[in-house]
């Protein structure tokens, strides 16, 4: 795969740098990694199967390549700033209307916890399809660290935000003409956070906890 190509295909411009091109593959793959698309139909999954062999064909060409890096103090994850002029639409099916969203999961463990961002372009579908498996996960993992309790509610109040936006957008209609997104047709929908069983269990949980210990407190006071 050539430069140009495997620039088109990150989604990045002709001046991103590696650091800048390493952020965009990691943050494409993360939207299109068939394990995200193992509920939707064949020709969906073998779309994403075929985007991201792609990816990774782009990813190695890039990172093979004399490609300059990003000079010292120079910010490198800002994605945007890199990109080149293209069509606007969806990044994964290239339909339109779309609207950027900046979500996030977080896994916490006892006073451990870490990140997982997911920044894009999305139509209505697929931005949905992936807020509700990454608010499921917040929900699910988010929970188990003393400090990660106020990151976590931090956590799901931002990404409640774009969660209205998805919904306040009109559904997908046509596919920008000469979109380089990678798959065809919109994901499939997932299962509402709503319909989820194990966010909740892990929630109430938490919260029966935390009621538990300031019982426990009130009552040694007394």
């Amino acid at each position: 795969m050539d430069d140009s190509t495997a620039r088109r295909v990150l989604g990045i411009g002709a001046s991103a740098t590696r650091e800048q091109a390493r952020a965009a593959y990691k943050r494409r793959a993360k939207i299109l990694h068939p394990d995200r698309h193992a509920t939707t139909s064949d020709a969906a999954r073998r779309d994403a199967e075929r985007a991201m062999a792609e990816l990774n064909e782009a990813w190695r060409a890039l990172r093979s390549d004399t490609v300059p890096t990003a000079n010292r103090g120079e910010p490198t994850d800002d994605h945007r700033a890199a990109r080149p002029s293209r069509p606007r639409g969806c990044e994964i099916c290239g339909h339109h209307p779309a609207v950027w969203i900046d979500i996030r999961s977080l896994t916490a463990l006892v006073i451990l916890h870490s990140t997982d961002r997911y920044a894009a372009t999305l139509c209505k579908n697929c931005g949905t399809a992936i807020w509700r498996d990454v608010q499921a996960r917040t929900l699910t993992l988010g929970w188990w660290g003393i400090p990660a309790l106020f990151v976590n509610l931090a956590v799901l109040v931002n990404n409640c935000g774009y969660g209205v936006a998805l919904r306040e957008l009109a559904p997908p209609t046509t596919r920008v003409a000469g979109s380089p997104a990678p798959m065809s047709e919109p994901m499939a929908l997932t299962k509402p956070v709503t319909a989820r069983v194990l966010p909740w269990v892990a929630t109430l949980s938490v919260v029966a906890a935390i009621v538990l210990v300031v019982l426990a407190a009130a009552w040694a006071q007394a």
